[in-house]
């Protein structure tokens, strides 16, 4: 046969070579085999003659090459040096590619002296004008091809129905067209090794047993990330007229995820995972799903996800006989930004949740004997069952009850909260009556409102508490020991966009008189940095009392005054315009002591009038007075201090009246905010009262 002229169009122009059965053989095996690393291949030749082919298209196996050009060479010892080049290939089910494929082996003469043909060649292949490891491939009875690269290699043989695939090491980051295409993330880091079955004719096109190690990926929005990720996977792909579809299950056992808001650290023993995908038009469907982490966490659901990265459906069935491991493992990311990281749970709860494009549809949530503790020590709950139901279309009931609670050490008497979800809310569905210190705490209403389209969650909250103990409440909240009962009002409070609104303002009965607090709103309660804003106003507040609690000497009368424009941030307060005086209509009997003298002139850094007021000091106990007033403007960590009225460049404190007649003048108008908090701290030393 006369040699083949380099430039003669071959007869078949979709193969490119002749065909002899081990030419068709070597062509298929060589493009599966690149196909998984890179680039197709198209190889002929009589073993015994020069061959020059070029194919502008190769389609074999589900792989495509274009721009292919074969040079093959016979040597003098019989042996057949091939030279490959492939302008592009591409394997669509996997989406890899590669460009600029060069791949030189030498085909070695048969052994056989009948048999002219080679069975096998060997050389380097590269990729992009780099080097890209070794290829070998054996055209015997059962075809095998061999690539070895740096750290990594690929064997894939023949069999009956397909090819086996062997993986060492095989970079994930090679599959950063298919995970963007199907998932929306890329893997930058990880390996995988085992075993596949590719048959591109087949049911299943491809199925895989592999063990990840290292894996690290991350989608465009920071919503969902992994980091050294191990542990076994298996994946089958199964045929589908559109799109793709996976069947995956496997045993997490390394690394950490972030599912924002959830973020996740591989358990010890690891977690038993399965679920069903569809991927088509940009839209991810997870038509099931299974989680298995011991006692910790069982889960199970489907889902569905569309182009833009949200949620239009979501049904979700939870259960956790071990709420403690669950809050530590999975709740993290949850409860943190919540405010309340950290939480100690214990106890069983199970949960039924679904939600649509629009938010929450339902949920059910029933809790076993568990319970719940804020290391910061703002609640407690123990001995909680029952639960909560709530639908966005139909109405449901349910109740709540717990054995003991308590709010900032304040026990709460064992109560059941009924509840009843309809029109998109859940509210309470009638008043409860809850004991606390003594008295009662009346909770009128409450109501809870999920996000809805572009709404966030909403509450609303009103109560009432009635002759609540003085001095318990005052021993919980470490206050001065006062004694006798307290109550007052809060009509409405209402939460959204993490911000709390009391409408209708509070009010609170103390010390004979009442202490009201006005446009009081409070943001990011739970948050960072929580931020108050308010009005305060003092009415008929009985003076002895309160004084003596405080350990600030005595003083008879009342009080009223207020506080506007008050601001705390982190509970701190930055800014006010406060304003305390006595009241002049009071028809009682008004005395200061001589202790309360001593400490309201510290308290401004005032100096007494005349040195004649120092002896009396030291000859009376007590003194008349007319008025008695003390402001402070807070800006920018200075108090402007203000009295009665100017005197000098001084202001007047105490104004006295009848004999003996003393008066307490401040000289100092500007001070320090910190400075006058440790003035106040260090003129009361505490002292026992009682409140009639």
């Amino acid at each position: 046969m006369p040699p083949v002229s380099p430039h003669r169009k071959p007869e078949n122009p979709r193969h490119g070579f002749g065909n002899p059965p081990w030419a068709r053989r070597l062509r298929v095996v060589a493009m599966i085999v690149l196909g998984m690393v890179a680039p197709s291949i198209a190889a002929a030749g009589d073993a015994t003659e020069a061959v020059d082919l070029r194919a502008a298209r190769i389609v074999a196996s589900g792989i495509e090459a274009r721009d292919v050009h074969v040079v093959a060479r016979a040597r003098a010892d019989g042996a057949l040096v091939v030279e490959v080049r492939i302008a592009s290939a591409q394997w669509s089910t996997l989406d890899l590619q590669a460009k600029d494929a060069v791949w030189r082996c030498v085909a070695p003469p048969s052994a056989a002296p009948a048999r002219r043909q080679p069975t096998s060649c060997e050389g380097p292949l590269s990729l992009g004008g780099r080097a890209a490891g070794r290829l070998a491939i054996d055209l015997g009875d059962r075809p095998v091809g061999r690539w070895d690269g740096r750290n990594a290699g690929l064997v894939l043989s023949a069999g009956e129905a397909g090819w086996g695939v062997d993986l060492a090491r095989i970079p994930l980051r090679w599959l950063d067209a298919f995970w963007r295409r199907t998932l929306g993330m890329s893997p930058a880091e990880g390996t995988a090794t085992g075993a596949g079955h590719i048959d591109p004719d087949g049911a299943t096109p491809l199925s895989t047993d592999l063990r990840l190690s290292g894996l690290a990926f991350d989608s465009p929005d920071g919503l969902t990330a992994a980091a050294g990720v191990a542990g076994r996977l298996r994946l089958a792909m199964p045929r589908t007229a559109h799109g793709s579809r996976f069947r995956i299950e496997g045993r997490w056992t390394g690394g950490e995820v972030l599912v924002a808001p959830v973020y996740l650290v591989a358990p010890s023993g690891g977690a038993a995972f399965a679920l069903d995908l569809r991927v088509a038009n940009g839209r991810v469907d997870v038509d099931r799903f299974d989680w298995r982490d011991g006692a910790t966490l069982v889960a199970s659901g489907r889902a569905g996800r569309v182009a833009d990265g949200g949620w239009d459906r979501l049904d979700l069935d939870l259960r956790s006989g071990d709420l403690g491991a669950l809050a530590s493992r999975y709740l993290g990311g949850v409860l943190g930004p919540a405010g309340v990281g950290g939480l100690v749970l214990a106890g069983a709860a199970t949960a039924r949740i679904a939600a649509d494009g629009r938010g929450l549809d339902r949920f059910a949530v029933a809790f076993d004997g568990a319970s719940a503790a804020d290391p910061k020590g703002r609640f407690a709950l123990a001995g909680l069952d029952g639960g909560l139901r709530w639908s966005r279309r139909g109405d449901v009931e349910s109740a709540l009850s717990w054995r003991s609670a308590a709010l900032y050490g304040i026990g709460l008497a064992p109560s059941t909260l009924p509840f009843r979800g309809e029109a998109g809310q859940l509210r309470l569905a009638a008043p409860v009556a809850i004991g606390v210190l003594g008295g009662t705490l009346d909770l009128r209403h409450l109501e809870w409102r999920p996000p809805q389209d572009d709404a966030g969650v909403t509450m609303r909250l009103g109560f009432a508490l009635r002759d609540l103990d003085l001095a318990s409440l005052s021993q919980r909240l470490g206050w001065p020991p006062f004694e006798g009962k307290v109550g007052g009002e809060l009509p409405d409070a209402s939460y959204a966009g993490n911000r709390v609104v009391f409408d209708g303002g509070l009010r609170m009965d103390l010390f004979g008189g009442a202490i009201r607090i006005d446009d009081l709103a409070l943001e990011r309660p739970f948050g960072v940095a929580p931020s108050l804003a308010a009005d305060v106003r003092f009415d008929d507040i009985d003076l002895a009392p309160l004084t003596r609690a405080f350990g600030f000497g005595e003083i008879t009368g009342r009080l009223d005054g207020r506080v506007r424009d008050l601001r705390l941030v982190d509970w701190s307060p930055v800014s006010f315009d406060a304003r305390l005086l006595t009241d002049r209509q009071w028809p009682g009997r008004r005395r200061i002591s001589q202790r309360a003298v001593r400490d309201i002139s510290e308290l401004g850094g005032s100096g007494l009038v005349a040195g004649v007021q120092a002896r009396l000091l030291r000859t009376f106990d007590d003194f008349g007075y007319d008025r008695i007033a003390i402001g402070c403007v807070l800006r920018g960590g200075i108090c402007r201090m203000s009295g009665v009225s100017r005197r000098g460049e001084g202001y007047v404190i105490v104004q006295g009246a009848g004999l003996p007649r003393i008066e307490v003048v401040g000289f100092r108008r500007e001070v320090d905010w910190s400075t006058l908090v440790e003035r106040l701290v260090s003129a009361t030393s505490g002292g026992p009262v009682r409140v009639e």
